[in-house]
């Protein structure tokens, strides 16, 4: 699977995860790829930067 095939899923992942909480796909972009960059810079696994994500996402859903 090539890094936008894999980037495509887990868009489309999260989102399914944050549907009918309310952020939108522009949202779940911007929580998404500052993740993926600090991820790469530590070194971490993609189960771990997967929670990180979906814990943002969860914490951004509880401010609005």
């Amino acid at each position: 699977m090539s890094d936008n095939e894999r980037i495509a899923a887990e868009l489309r992942a999260l989102l399914g995860f944050v549907r009918g909480l309310g952020p939108d796909e522009a949202t779940v972009r911007e929580l998404y790829e500052p993740v993926g960059r600090e991820a790469a810079a530590a070194g971490v696994g993609d189960d771990d930067r997967m929670a990180e994500v979906r814990k943002r996402m969860l914490a951004a859903v509880r401010r609005a």
